[in-house]
């Protein structure tokens, strides 16, 4: 026993650890399939770090005036679904803020009215010229909604916003489904649905009187808009090839 006791007392103590990472060396390299293993998880990690960065190139922040124009033009090329939108997003907002003067909320603000604030606030934050007319423009609407409530009453509001809603958004989606073929992902809903308003106004500026945010602004949208395009030619060309 005293003999053993002085063994272990001299007894390397890096020697169990060396044992131990030889035993696990041994079963690894017994192990057929640990290539394919080592394989799978690198691939993963390839997956992971591209997607990442493929997600970061595209994303477009809500207030950046150029890259929201781009997306917005590149989503209504067709004169059918252009022309919806132009024309069906107001009765949309308008009908918003109409029925927004009913909601039993007690607040100090009016509903409607923190809305049209909002709205023209972010409108201001990308473009104080275009951004300010859009700002006017939603005040004489939260003021003519303000009108008609007290005049209809919620018995014939709340039926004026469902044949409301229900025929432009009927529209809407046709125009991008049956024309345009193409439409924003439910991801990029809640800035589209803050921003197209303010797209739509600034395209008809652009459109009727040559109006830029600032020098060379049609030119920036006009380049990412391109590559928005060949993206997407580039995505339907591989899904193509693989049905």
């Amino acid at each position: 026993m005293a003999t053993r006791a002085k063994q272990d007392s001299h007894e390397n103590p890096f020697e169990k650890p060396s044992r131990a990472l030889r035993h696990t060396k041994r079963t690894f390299s017994a192990s057929p399939l640990l290539p394919v293993h080592c394989m799978l998880g690198l691939l993963r990690v390839a997956w992971w770090r591209w997607s990442s960065m493929e997600a970061k190139r595209r994303r477009r922040g809500v207030l950046d005036l150029e890259a929201q124009f781009a997306f917005f033009r590149s989503q209504h090329r067709h004169p059918v679904n252009a022309a919806a939108h132009a024309l069906l997003a107001g009765p949309i907002l308008f009908t918003n803020l109409l029925i927004l003067h009913f909601l039993p909320l007690p607040l100090p603000l009016d509903p409607a009215l923190a809305l049209a604030l909002a709205y023209a606030a972010s409108y201001l934050a990308v473009d104080r010229r275009a951004g300010a007319l859009a700002g006017l423009l939603f005040l004489g609407a939260w003021a003519a909604s303000r009108a008609l409530a007290a005049r209809l009453g919620f018995a014939l509001s709340w039926k004026l916003v469902l044949a409301t809603h229900l025929f432009c958004w009927t529209w809407q989606f046709l125009g991008h489904g049956l024309f345009e073929k193409r439409g924003p992902t439910v991801r990029e809903l809640p800035e589209v649905f803050l921003m197209e308003p303010f797209l739509i106004l600034l395209q008809i500026l652009n459109k009727l009187f040559g109006y830029e945010s600032y020098p060379g602004f049609s030119k920036n949208v006009d380049k990412k808009m391109e590559a928005d395009l060949s993206l997407r030619k580039s995505r339907e060309l591989k899904q193509s090839k693989m049905n």
